[in-house]
């Protein structure tokens, strides 16, 4: 498979390897250089859960329990 570079230095990654690979506009890529080569790598993002953003640990008990006045004016601190 072939793609030229344009006078910008873009090239143009096919639409089959593109649906095939799910690259979608907006997506980072990282550029490699390995000796006479260049490796293009998707950087595709992790799915976080909430627990990573606010550091909480979720512990399943089966029980529905509120948060207490404290624990709810402890997160705007």
């Amino acid at each position: 498979m072939e793609s030229r570079i344009d006078a910008k230095g873009r090239i143009v990654i096919p639409q089959s390897v593109r649906g095939k690979m799910q690259i979608k506009e907006g997506m980072l890529i990282s550029i490699e250089e390995k000796e006479d080569k260049i490796l293009l790598r998707l950087k595709r993002e992790k799915k976080r859960k909430i627990e990573d953003f606010f550091g909480l640990k979720v512990e399943r008990t089966g029980r529905l329990e509120w948060a207490t006045p404290k624990e709810i004016k402890s997160i705007w601190e």
